[in-house]
């Protein structure tokens, strides 16, 4: 008689290119790994540290060895700790998750960059090994500086490059950031300029401006502003593998339009520009008023700030603004939290279906982040989402 397969949860994790030793696979308590949106993705492992075996001689970086502790000799005299270095800062760290003895899903490529100890009173001592995506790299220091005629995405490939990382940029983002920089060569536009930001802060402002978004996978920054999917990857029906789900419904805070107020230079005028969502026709409007009077729309507007008209490329600017802040303001009127039966495909960025939750909540989300625990319970997985009304 057959019998039904088994499926365990299992992970592969690996530091600086090796995987860990057997002493070390077997010393892991917990892993989460933390997927984010444009924000470095984080993982956590943590250790029972039986006679301070894992801290010694394997952080460096102070010119010291850090937590010196007894010598340990296996069976055959030879010390079964892990090689000196291996909990370096700056290692490279890769996990894999998923269930044996099916393929593990690869998740995660980044560096160390925290190593957290604890001594408690009365019970084993423990480490936490903490390691982040190269994103991270990009959040360190604030400079100031400009980038002369340059296009935005010359700029966002500056970034990549300072940091050791490769770039690929949307190529609508292309040709947008390249008509933005002929038109401000043409009319005497000041170009880019870092005014005291981290280089993570100046990517953001980037992306903001022509409605994209960022992240990396691996050694690759990609800036685009088409995510990577629209069809869900999966489905998680309530009370089989989607374990909870709490939404929340509100329009505290919400706008149904983004304005503009705009001033010309040449003649004491401004007038009001705004986007705005027709709930019943869904479909967006967009309305030009003078600057005295009120906003159109079906629903309180958002007016963002008064803003000089000095080229065309303001005007092309501040058109992707405005579409970017509705869709971002749009988005987070139903959004909701919940856990899953592990599941390495919940991803940020992913398009899950949700099932068995009634006619109102029932339907394709929008991940905005996750977090993969493995541990003494199981694998489990818990995401935050929301409902797109403009993709």
């Amino acid at each position: 008689m057959a019998s039904e397969p088994v499926y365990v949860p299992d992970f592969r994790l690996e530091i600086g290119g090796q995987p860990i030793p057997d002493a070390l696979r077997g010393a892991v308590t917990s892993i989460s790994y933390a997927d984010g949106h444009q924000a470095a993705d984080r993982v956590e492992v943590g250790l029972a540290n039986v006679d301070l075996r894992w801290l010694q001689k394997h952080i460096k970086g102070l010119g010291v060895t850090m937590f010196p502790g007894p010598p340990r000799v296996g069976p055959d005299n030879v010390q079964p700790d892990t090689p000196e270095g291996q909990f370096d800062l700056d290692n490279e760290l890769t996990l894999a998750l998923g269930y044996a003895p099916g393929p593990l899903e690869p998740m995660f490529v980044g560096e160390i960059t925290g190593v957290e100890a604890n001594f408690p009173t009365g019970g084993m001592p423990a480490m936490t090994v903490v390691a982040h995506d190269f994103l991270h790299r990009l959040s360190a220091g604030k400079y100031a500086r400009g980038f002369g005629p340059l296009p935005d995405f010359v700029v966002a490939s500056i970034l990549a490059i300072e940091h050791r990382l490769l770039a690929s940029i949307e190529p609508t983002i292309i040709a947008a950031s390249t008509a933005v920089a002929a038109v401000n060569l043409i009319f005497k536009g000041a170009g880019t300029k870092q005014k005291g930001q981290s280089h993570l802060e100046l990517l953001e402002e980037i992306a903001a401006l022509y409605d994209a978004d960022f992240f990396v996978e691996g050694d690759v920054l990609y800036v685009t502003r088409f995510m990577k999917e629209y069809s869900p990857r999966l489905s998680l029906e309530w009370g089989r593998s989607l374990l909870s789900f709490q939404p929340k419904v509100t329009s505290v805070g919400q706008a149904f339009g983004v304005g503009m107020r705009f001033t010309l230079r040449e003649i004491p005028l401004d007038f009001l520009v705004t986007v705005w969502w027709d709930f019943d026709r869904e479909r967006l409007g967009i309305s030009v008023l003078p600057g005295a009077a009120a906003p159109a729309g079906t629903g309180p507007v958002f007016t963002i700030i008064d803003r000089p008209v000095g080229s065309p490329a303001d005007i092309m600017n501040s058109a992707l603004v405005l579409a970017h802040e509705l869709r971002t303001k749009l988005n987070k009127r139903l959004t909701g939290t919940g856990s899953a039966v592990g599941d390495p495909r919940i991803r940020a960025g992913a398009v899950i279906r949700l099932e068995g939750l009634g006619p109102d909540f029932s339907g394709d989300y929008r991940v905005i982040s996750a977090t993969h625990s493995m541990g003494a319970s199981g694998y489990q997985t818990q995401f935050e989402v929301q409902k797109e009304i403009i993709p």
